[in-house]
C-alpha cells in the first residue's frame, strides 16, 4: 500500500509540474508587449505586411498580448537582423520583419558586414512567396526586355543585400543587361516616388503586392508597367499580361542554375523571424497564432481591402529551405557571389 501511494505522489508532482509549466507557457505573454522590428521604411510592402500581422495575430496569442511594429532601417534590412540578434531580449517578445535577401545575405553578400547568422534565426513563417519583377514607367528608353541589351535602364535600390540591388546587377553581370544603378534609397517606398518623380526611370526585385501599393494607380493607367519577371515560377496574374520571365533569357544551363538558386529567395516572402534563443515553448506558441491569423476573416478582409496577397509558408517549412540552401554545393554559391557583385 505504501509503495502504491508513493507511487501516485510522484505521479501527482509530475502532473502538477507539468500544468505548471503548461500554464507559464501559455500565460507568459499575458500584459506583455510583442515588438515588430521592421527592416524597411514605413509605408513599403513589408511594412504594411508586418502592421497586418500586428493587427491580427494578438488574437491568436494565448494572454492577448499588444503587438507594434517598429521600423528599423538600415542596411538593407540587415541592420534589423542584427538588432533582434545581438540586442533585442531573447525572451519571444521581439520578432524581426527580415527582407529576403537578408537571410540569403550569408551566401551571395557581403559575410563580414553580417552581425547575424540567418542559419540561426528561429523562422515564425511566411505571409506570402511572392515572385519579384522589374518596373519601368512608360517614358523609359526601355519598354521590352530585348531592350535592356541595347538602351540603358537607370533603376532605384537600396542597400547591400536588398533585392532592388541584387535583381540589377545578377542581370548586368550574367546577361549582359545595361543597367545602371542609383542606390541609397531608405526602402521599395522612396524608390517607387522617384521613379513617378521622374528621378530614375524604374526598378527590379520589388512583388506585384509591393507595386500595388506603391503605385497601383499608375500601373492601372499604364504609366508604369511589368518589364519582366525576375523568377523561374510565374505569377500567373503577370503571365496573364504576356510578361517575360528572365530566366527564359538564361543563355547556358549553367547560368540558368544560378538564376533559379539566386532566385529562390524569393519563396521567403515576407519572413518573420525569432531569436534563436527564444523558448522552443514560446517559438511554438507564436508559430501556431501565425498561421492561425493567415486565415482570420478580417485578416483576409484587409488583404482584399489593400489589395495585397496572402500566400502563407510555416516556420518548419522555412527552416528546412533555410536549411537546405545554406547547403548548396560552394563552387555554385561562389559563382552566384560574383554574379551579384555591382560594378
Amino acid at each position: 500500500m505504501f509503495r502504491r501511494t508513493g507511487r501516485y505522489a510522484v505521479y501527482a508532482v509530475i502532473a502538477v509540474a507539468a500544468l505548471t509549466t503548461s500554464a507559464h507557457a501559455d500565460d507568459f505573454y499575458r500584459g506583455k508587449q510583442i515588438n515588430i522590428l521592421v527592416g524597411s521604411s514605413a509605408g513599403g510592402g513589408y511594412d504594411t505586411y508586418a502592421r497586418l500581422l500586428a493587427r491580427h495575430m494578438a488574437r491568436y496569442v494565448e494572454g492577448t498580448p499588444t503587438i507594434v511594429v517598429q521600423n528599423m532601417v538600415g542596411a538593407g534590412g540587415m541592420t534589423a537582423a542584427a538588432n533582434l540578434a545581438n540586442l533585442a531580449p531573447k525572451d519571444g517578445t521581439y520578432i524581426a520583419g527580415l527582407l529576403p535577401g537578408n537571410i540569403t545575405e550569408g551566401l551571395f553578400g557581403n559575410r563580414d558586414a553580417m552581425k547575424y547568422d540567418p542559419v540561426k534565426f528561429q523562422y515564425l513563417g511566411s505571409m506570402n512567396g511572392e515572385p519579384y519583377n522589374c518596373y519601368v514607367r512608360a517614358d523609359a528608353p526601355v519598354q521590352k526586355f530585348e531592350d535592356i541589351f541595347s538602351k540603358e535602364l537607370i533603376v532605384g535600390a537600396s542597400a547591400s543585400g536588398a533585392s532592388t540591388i541584387a535583381s540589377p546587377a545578377l542581370l548586368k553581370n550574367l546577361l549582359g543587361a545595361k543597367f545602371r544603378v542609383i542606390n541609397g534609397y531608405p526602402g521599395s517606398r522612396e524608390i517607387t516616388l522617384a521613379a513617378l518623380r521622374g528621378e530614375i526611370q524604374g526598378w527590379c526585385g520589388v512583388g506585384w503586392s509591393a507595386a500595388t501599393i506603391a503605385v497601383g494607380e499608375p500601373l492601372a493607367k499604364g504609366e508604369i508597367k511589368v518589364l519582366f519577371q525576375e523568377n523561374g515560377r510565374s505569377n500567373p496574374q503577370i503571365e496573364k499580361l504576356g510578361v517575360p520571365r528572365a530566366t527564359d533569357f538564361a543563355k547556358t544551363p549553367e547560368m540558368r542554375k544560378i538564376m533559379d538558386l539566386i532566385y529562390s529567395q524569393q519563396a521567403f516572402g515576407r519572413p518573420f523571424v525569432l531569436s534563436g534563443d527564444a523558448p522552443a515553448d514560446r517559438v511554438a506558441l507564436l508559430r501556431k497564432a501565425f498561421m492561425a491569423a493567415m486565415s482570420d476573416a478580417e485578416l483576409i478582409a484587409d488583404t482584399k481591402r489593400l489589395k495585397i496577397e496572402i500566400a502563407p509558408v510555416s516556420g518548419d517549412e522555412l527552416q528546412d529551405i533555410v536549411t537546405q540552401l545554406y547547403g548548396t554545393p560552394p563552387d555554385l554559391v561562389e559563382k552566384a557571389r560574383a554574379a551579384l557583385k555591382l560594378n
